[in-house]
Order: C-alpha cells, then structure tokens, then sequence
C-alpha cells in the first residue's frame, strides 16, 4: 500500500540531498585536479632546474677535456693576469677581484676609472688577478664561468677587457643585484658583453657558450690559491705594497685617497 509523503527516490533520499551530494562530489575533482596540477607543476620545475645543471655540469666536463687555451693580452710565469697599461711601465699594480665578490663591485664602482686613468698615463701597469673564490663559499660555478668570459674579453682587447670587468662587476654593485648564481649562464654573460660596443664578436660568443677558456680560469683559480692569498677581496698591492681601497666599514677610499696612496708608495 502506497503512504502519503513517502520519497519516490529508491534510496530514500530527497532531490535536495541528492544534488548535495552531487555537488560534495564534484568539489572533491576539482581539489584533486588543483592537487595534480600543483604537484606536476613542482615536478616540471624540478626537471628544468635538474637539466639546467646537468648541462652545466656536462658543457664543464666537455670544456675540461680539451686542451688549455690562454688568452692574449696576459702576462706572468703562468700567464694568469690579464694586462691593462703599458708593458714596460716602471712600477705593477696589481688588483685581484672575484666576480661575484660584492666589495670587489664597490671598489671597481668607487676607484676603476682612477686606477685606469693613471695606468694610461703610465704611472704603472695593473696586472688584474682574477679569483673564483665565491664558487667556494657559496656554491656554484658563477665566478668561473665569468672568469671564462673575462678570458673571452681580455683575448679582444685589454680596453674591452676592463669595460667587460666593469660591466660584469656592476651586478653585485646594489644597481642590479646578481640572483644567486646568475652569472653560471652563457645567456647572462653575453647579455651583459652587448654593453661593450665591438666585444660581440662570433668568437667571443663561441668561447663563452663553448667554455673555451675555463682551463685557464681554473689556472687562474690555482695560482691564486697557491700564492697564499687571502680570501677577504678585494686586493690591491703596488709593487709588492699593499694599497688600502677599503675602510674599515668597507666603504670604498677616495679617488683622491687612491691617488695619493699610490704616489706616495712610489715616492
């Protein structure tokens, strides 16, 4: 016998309960689906950022199997500073600078057209030390694949050389601040080189997406390490004399101060 009110659902459920239910349903998918995209979207960040330095690491060990090339423009026993000024000028100034060195952007920012202007003049040379110490205490291979770079340049030109070094060095200035190990990127490098008028050339490029002069940069490593340096950069000596560039609150000396450190210690 049929009873007023009974629900024609089989299941005993009402038509708003069932599109209730209907409604739960639907609002699990779509959680599930945000779930999946998430979690896929981590894994193809993870793949990208794992290939990135998989090729880095490859293109390093395909650039450490062919044999050391030197770039022109450098002097020393192992040829491994990069020569700005005239060869025969009396008296060196030797001024060594990591890449990804912060102070070392602060001194080149306060006193690089200074020390170029006197060594144009030929009051001395400036024989630039290049140091890759930062891959070391932060990781990375930033400062190496710059030192490659710098290699590229100085091979151009010593004019182009120290434009490249100034250009390279003002990311770490505060004006546009590195990110992390930014400069591990031929991209960046070149990127950077398109501020140097004529230093694009097809061979620069090739060297610094090839790793041509990565030998030398870690020949350039080596023999930093091997003269007892200290870490703390930058460093700046003339003849052998050490030259302050940097107080003691690590704001960069005068040009002024520079200068007359340096006439001073000639006499």
């Amino acid at each position: 016998m049929d009873h007023m009110g009974a629900d024609p659902d089989p299941d005993g459920r009402t038509a708003r309960e069932q599109l209730k239910s209907e409604r739960e349903r639907d609002a699990r998918r779509r959680r599930a689906r945000r779930r999946f995209s998430v979690v896929g979207a981590v894994v193809v960040v993870a793949a990208v950022i794992g290939t990135v330095f998989a090729l880095g690491g490859a293109a390093e060990d395909e650039a450490e199997g062919r044999p050391l090339v030197v770039p022109a423009n450098t002097v020393g026993e192992q040829r491994t500073s990069v020569l700005y000024g005239k060869a025969d000028a009396r008296h060196t100034l030797s001024v060594v600078v990591d890449p990804r060195c912060a102070p070392c952007a602060r001194m080149e920012a306060a006193l690089g057209r200074a020390m170029r202007q006197l060594a144009d003049k030929g009051a001395y040379r400036i024989e630039y030390r290049l140091a890759t110490v930062e891959d070391d205490a932060r990781g990375g291979k930033g400062s190496r694949w710059a030192v490659n770079a710098l290699g590229a340049a100085a091979n151009e030109g010593p004019e182009k050389f120290v434009r490249y070094l100034d250009a390279v060095l003002a990311g770490r200035s505060g004006r546009e601040e590195w990110d992390g190990d930014a400069l591990a990127s031929p991209e960046t490098l070149l990127g950077i080189a398109g501020r140097v008028d004529g230093l694009r050339t097809p061979a620069f490029d090739k060297a610094v997406r090839e790793l041509t002069y990565l030998p030398w940069a870690k020949k350039v490593a080596a023999a930093h390490n091997q003269n007892g340096d200290e870490d703390a950069l930058p460093a700046v000596t003339l003849d052998g004399s050490t030259v302050t560039v940097l107080g003691d609150d690590g704001v960069p000396v005068s040009p002024g101060e520079f200068i007359r450190q340096v006439r001073g210690d000639k006499g």
